[in-house]
């Protein structure tokens, strides 16, 4: 998920008229969560009284809705619960009554987001403070509801951005706002947007979306790309680093600080994998020191609270477990699915014995207080839809190390060389034995029987290619952009051969048919990579264009030979020029 957007502002106050029916107390309780983070910005709640363990069936589920696209989570205060969605017809703010999940309100505030690409849909959790409810888009808005009027504090930066949102913290009396950009950890002063330090975290592209660890004067920063953890002291000046360890390495699910240890899963690949259970261990780290005081693989990547001396975890699987927060052993308490349908990393959110969580579409709120509070003839309802789904990724037997980025060229120069020699090259074997086998048969027409063989045998191997050569090379091979070419180099041979004969209709017709089937395999190539994780395989819609000028001559040819260097040539450009324009594409736009 890289990012193009520039930080212009840490400390923005825009504000967005708003006439809704609903304004709220202008004071959130202690147990209210009116941030991310909730009211400290720690994951640390003040709720007391949960239950030790939950029934066979799971804790009581209150209420479950779809909502729509998004990753944003939820803020709790006087009784209503805020978030952010998207449909197709844009993005919005919504109000849920607490209790019963029922519609409050929804503002439209944005168009869609990416609503058919990898992550659609809105990133951030709206805030509320003083009765007012801020919130930002994707796109860069910057809003707040339930206001009358607004002005920009102050502004400082020009840097690439990164995930994770600005964090105030409080060192040697003076509040301070702690942000992440690409490639550097900045602190600037609140009041004035004075840049204070600026330490640098790396060179290249890098994006931080676990939030930091506080405990004054000692800030805890988390990377992914198994980069560790580095504790940091605060003072008068530069930060000063106290300890760097490989311990934790987190990506989109941040830990928490509890009882002088840190409680967070450490991601063993590169990035957090979007469409399977990402590997690595549920950890637990003196802060102070860095030392691992344990580790379990029961839990998964997960998000995690702080509540009661308990931890409450949502993991990717939407499965929800409840655990003692304690530094002598992993002791966990309950668990339960709650969520389907998809993977989620959207932090969950505590309120008076209540919990809400969500992934990509669907929203559900579990009971987690004692049961003598709840009303025994409240109805319950599924935690889960349960609509089973095919889960794509089994189709990759090796994952790319880096999902989300343009593949290099030497990564580019692998899969050529297996598009050319396993999927081309054992085709053409194919082609030649069925050559042989129709002469040998006295068949009249040898060649169309080795022209269909090969057609036939290249599209299908391309499409299995990326899973059997993957296990055999130990490595990610994509081979898909085979088979694409396989259905261009044939449309184009169909529309060829039926504009050669303007006088037979019917042949002209067949062409249209094929053009559309062709359009469908592009849009389900498309799909595809979105389901297993893999949309940087975009660009290899790209390179029709480029490559149309051999594929043409190929088309056109009547001597096998010509035929053949053209089509491999035309492959040629067509793969190097889609695999090539992501990268070119970054580059041009920021």
């Amino acid at each position: 998920m890289r990012r193009v957007s520039r930080l212009t502002a840490l400390a923005t106050l825009l504000v967005l008229s708003s006439g809704g029916r609903y304004a709220p107390a202008q004071e959130a309780a202690p147990t209210d969560w009116p941030h991310l983070r909730g009211p400290n910005y720690d994951a640390v709640s003040a709720e007391t009284g949960l239950v030790e363990a939950w029934p066979e069936g799971g804790p009581p589920v209150l209420w479950a809705r779809e909502l729509g696209q998004g990753y944003s989570g939820f803020v709790a205060v006087g009784g209503r619960v805020y978030t952010q969605f998207q449909t197709r017809t844009g993005q919005y703010v919504i109000a849920l009554d607490a209790d019963s999940g029922e519609e409050v309100w929804r503002r439209r505030v944005d168009w869609p987001w990416q609503p058919a690409g990898a992550y659609p849909g809105p990133y951030a959790t709206p805030t509320w403070h003083g009765g007012r409810l801020y919130y930002a888009t994707p796109a860069g808005l910057v809003g707040c509801l339930d206001a009358d009027d607004g002005s920009t504090v102050w502004s400082a930066g020009d840097d690439p951005a990164s995930y994770c949102p600005a964090y105030p913290v409080t060192a040697n009396g003076r509040r301070l706002v702690i942000a992440f950009l690409r490639n550097s950890l900045v602190a600037h002063d609140l009041a004035t947007g004075q840049r204070l330090w600026r330490q640098e975290l790396s060179a290249e592209y890098d994006e931080h979306s676990a939030w930091p660890l506080y405990d004054e004067p000692h800030l805890l920063v988390a990377a992914p790309f198994r980069k560790g953890s580095r504790l940091f002291r605060l003072g008068g000046g530069e930060p000063r680093e106290v300890w760097a360890s490989r311990e934790l390495s987190n990506d989109v699910c941040s830990g928490v600080l509890t009882g002088g240890h840190v409680f967070g899963f450490d991601l063993h690949q590169l990035q957090a994998s979007p469409h399977r259970p990402s590997r690595g261990l549920f950890k637990c780290l003196d802060f102070a020191t860095g030392k691992a005081r344990w580790e379990t693989d029961k839990v998964g990547q997960a998000t995690v609270l702080a509540a009661d001396s308990k931890l409450i975890l949502l993991n990717e699987t939407g499965t929800l477990v409840l655990a003692r927060a304690s530094p002598a052993a992993y002791e966990e308490l309950a668990r339960a699915r709650v969520l389907d349908g998809g993977l989620c990393w959207t932090p969950p959110t505590p309120w008076h014995g209540r919990l809400f969580v969500r992934n990509h579409t669907r929203a559900a709120c579990v009971y987690l207080g004692a049961p003598e509070n709840l009303d025994p003839n409240r109805s319950r309802v599924r935690p889960t839809s349960g609509e089973p789904s095919f889960d794509w990724t089994r189709l990759l037997s090796r994952e790319p190390d880096f999902p989300n980025d343009d593949p290099p060229p030497e990564e580019l120069a692998r899969w050529f060389r297996w598009c050319c020699a396993g999927v081309f090259g054992g085709s053409a074997l194919v082609a030649g034995a069925a050559w042989l086998a129709a002469r040998l048969g006295r068949s009249p027409r040898p060649k169309l029987w080795a022209g269909a063989a090969f057609v036939a045998v290249a599209f299908l191997t391309g499409l299995a290619g990326t899973t059997v050569f993957s296990a055999w090379a130990d490595a990610f091979v994509l081979t898909w952009p085979a088979s694409l070419y396989v259905a261009f180099r044939l449309t184009l041979g169909v529309v060829v051969w039926a504009e050669a004969r303007p006088a037979k209709t019917r042949r002209r017709l067949v062409s249209r048919p094929v053009t559309l089937l062709f359009l469908s395999i592009c849009y389900g190539y498309y799909r595809l990579c979105l389901e297993v994780g893999y949309v940087m395989a975009w660009g290899f819609l790209a390179g029709f264009l480029p490559a149309a000028p051999a594929a043409v001559v190929a088309a056109r040819a009547r001597n096998p030979w010509l035929r053949a260097l053209a089509d491999m040539a035309g492959f040629t450009v067509y793969f190097w020029a889609s695999g090539l324009l992501p990268a070119a594409k970054g580059r041009w736009v920021g």
